[in-house]
């Protein structure tokens, strides 16, 4: 079975792996960018259990270690800012690779 591209609907070859080399149209998003979008993702979960209160998430019960949320008490805009700038980083790094395989596959 042929693969096509969903946007112009050309074949595509075993090796375009990211990129359709007939139109530029990226056909997956690299696992690094995911992966940069999950941490970001989880700098939004670190805002709203901090804006609720990190002491009424479970700490209590145990859930949560104390020492884990003293530290984030104490160092939360640091935390945040490495949670989003780490996502950033690699979110860039994906479109990095993907703007790379689309520049050596453009048609010329």
């Amino acid at each position: 079975m042929v693969e096509r591209c969903p946007r112009c609907f050309a074949e595509l070859p075993e090796d375009a792996t990211w990129v359709c080399p007939a139109c530029g149209y990226t056909l997956r998003t690299p696992g690094v960018a995911k992966a940069g979008l999950f941490i970001m993702f989880l700098g939004v979960v670190l805002v709203v259990a901090y804006v609720l209160g990190l002491s009424s998430l479970g700490v209590p019960n145990g859930l949560i270690p104390t020492d884990l949320v003293d530290f984030l008490n104490a160092n939360f805009p640091l935390a945040i800012l490495g949670l989003f700038g780490l996502g950033a980083l690699l979110t860039a790094a994906g479109a990095a690779a993907v703007r790379h395989a689309r520049d050596r596959e453009a048609p010329s």
